[in-house]
């Protein structure tokens, strides 16, 4: 459930972040392009996706911890993308294999 949370936050803030001026449309992922031409509908998926991501979270672990624990993980995400993206090193190999990381430490240590 926590990687859920956390995909579902990274692909909302990543739609975001592609719909700035500041960010090259070259990418690994293949959304840029599509992003910048479509900013509204991008700008509505990306909000649908946060609040739903903030639901879950607040369904996980309470209202007040819900709410701190997805700004946390929003905050982290952001720190990521703004890091990885202009360097290229967010593919799908790389988000693959973080992710299947973290439903396996999700599963054998929860």
């Amino acid at each position: 459930m926590v990687t859920l949370i956390s995909l579902l936050t990274f692909m909302a803030f990543y739609l975001l972040y592609g719909t700035s001026k500041k960010m090259a449309a070259i990418g690994e992922l293949g959304t840029e392009k599509w992003t910048g031409e479509h900013k509204k509908i991008a700008q509505s998926a990306s909000l649908a996706l946060m609040i739903f991501s903030l639901g879950l979270s607040c369904f996980l672990w309470g209202l007040g911890s819900g709410t701190f624990t997805f700004f946390i993980l929003l905050m982290t995400v952001a720190s990521l993308v703004i890091l990885l993206a202009p360097l290229r090193l967010l593919n799908y190999r790389f988000l693959g294999i973080l992710f299947l990381c973290s439903i396996l430490f999700e599963t054998l240590l929860f």
